[in-house]
């Protein structure tokens, strides 16, 4: 049996500043002016989904869907290609389905326009455990989540973790494996205070609550922009460009693990590390 190593992804003592800014729901400010285009793109067992929508000036809030675009998904790997048909609210879908090792290339017209994109999909990540635990940062006690993946051997590996708080996106995450490639990864998102659960204040867990996890392996394109993106806030920019073009957004060909519970204080566990 090889040895397991942990690896957190998080530093417990920059929690009580605030949450990570890799940690928040996925909501994308780009620094641009509006009418540019933005994809959301994946390739799944299930099928293939795009949603496009444009940017916008900041004091709007209503998404400008994408209704006129014409996209063909293509894989690589069996040389066959479908159209997506258009549903509502700026998304398309297909039958299109994925299997490790496929790779896909995406097509999106808009105008005689051509925004193009590829991914390959890996195999499938392992989720050891989640769990919630107490941790002591700062004399403070802090709740987290914290979710351990049992890496894959043997290649490069690349996660996209999304925790949902109530079907509401709450916290994500994205991490390789560089640092300990076959062990264990762990990611560990903030959840609140002690005192903050206590008092139901700000976006702190609170009884009751569901919790949804994703988890996703991507190949290392998708991990290039979802990492860019989470740099954003700090550098001032927008993420590196996943198509071609000048579109906005990414596409990702990737399989999932979903893990679903139920917040009970009761049985946070208390940190024995």
């Amino acid at each position: 049996m090889r040895t397991k190593k942990l690896l957190a992804t998080a530093v417990l003592a920059s929690a009580l500043c605030g949450l990570f800014s890799c940690e928040k729901e996925i909501d994308i400010d780009y620094r641009e002016a509006s009418g540019h285009y933005v994809a959301e793109a994946s390739v799944t067992p299930e099928g293939t989904t795009v949603r496009l929508t444009t940017t916008q000036a900041m004091d709007t809030n209503t998404p400008n869907y994408v209704d006129d675009a014409t996209i063909i998904i293509r894989n690589n790997t069996l040389d066959i290609d479908q159209t997506l048909t258009y549903t509502q609210n700026g998304v398309y879908t297909a039958y299109m389905r994925g299997m490790p090792g496929w790779s896909f290339t995406i097509d999106i017209c808009i105008n005689g326009q051509h925004y193009t994109s590829s991914s390959t999909m890996p195999n499938e990540a392992e989720l050891s455990s989640f769990r919630f635990v107490w941790k002591e940062v700062l004399s403070e006690r802090m709740l987290f989540a914290e979710a351990v993946i049992d890496d894959l051997p043997n290649e490069n590996n690349y996660y996209f973790l999304h925790l949902y708080r109530n079907n509401i996106g709450y916290r994500w995450a994205v991490m390789r494996d560089d640092q300990n490639p076959g062990g264990e990864l762990k990611q560990l998102f903030s959840c609140g205070t002690e005192r903050q659960i206590a008092n139901n204040d700000g976006n702190a867990l609170r009884e009751g609550d569901v919790l949804r996890l994703e988890v996703r392996n991507i190949d290392r394109l998708s991990y290039n922009y979802l990492y860019s993106l989470q740099m954003t806030s700090a550098s001032n920019t927008n993420p590196i460009e996943n198509f071609t073009g000048g579109m906005l957004g990414y596409f990702s060909a990737y399989m999932q693990t979903t893990h679903e519970t139920t917040f009970k204080i009761e049985e946070v566990e208390e940190e024995t590390e």
